[in-house]
């Protein structure tokens, strides 16, 4: 319990992470709870793409590197399909003051000051899904065209051109969501494909 109120301490002044983010950092802490919070332990993708509700295998590295290079935990990928990548769960309860319910008054002030930390922590949730587009790293871009069996070239050219516009929709509007335009790209290829094979 105090290691999830460390972690909900901690994300509320970080507004790089998504509900995707969060929802994965829940199913590791999940799994770590299962594993009987040994202080690594293996993980496999499909399970925990399913127990966080996440669809996209690149959303889930993006998601995953992100807690990693936040130092939320301890990310180890494995390349070898029959072994699962290693997990460590930083220690984060440390974040929080350590408090003592020897006195009900005192007990009463920290249950209130749970509840405000509660309520800012929805306030951080909302706070994230209204924060502006922020542009995918190049890997990103590459594991979501391979996904789509899209050649590999079409990612960076995709990535060049809208990286080129500044990440905006008709030079002008600023993108909202880089797959829908990743998916209107692959669109056109195919189209310009279908063309040159009528001639």
């Amino acid at each position: 319990m105090q290691h999830l109120n460390g972690f909900y301490s901690k994300i509320l002044n970080n507004d790089r992470l998504r509900p995707t983010h969060i929802s994965l950092y829940m199913s590791l802490f999940q799994f770590w709870t299962t594993n009987r919070f040994k202080n690594q332990f293996r993980i496999v993708r499909e399970e925990v793409m399913k127990a966080s509700k996440i669809k996209s295998v690149a959303t889930y590295h993006k998601c995953i590197t992100d807690l990693h290079a936040l130092g939320y935990i301890i990310y180890k990928p494995s390349f070898n399909p029959y072994m699962g990548s290693l997990i460590t769960i930083v220690e984060l309860s440390g974040l929080q003051s350590q408090r003592k319910n020897t006195d009900s008054a005192i007990g009463r002030s920290f249950n209130s000051l749970q509840d405000k930390s509660f309520m800012d922590l929805n306030k951080a949730i909302q706070n994230i899904t209204s924060v502006d587009f922020q542009p995918p790293h190049i890997f990103e871009v590459q594991m979501y065209f391979l996904e789509k069996a899209a050649p590999i070239e079409e990612a960076q050219k995709f990535y060049d051109h809208y990286e080129n516009i500044g990440w905006n929709v008709s030079r002008k509007f600023p993108m909202k969501s880089w797959t829908a335009a990743a998916r209107n790209w692959l669109k056109k290829v195919d189209r310009i494909e279908l063309e040159s094979r009528k001639i």
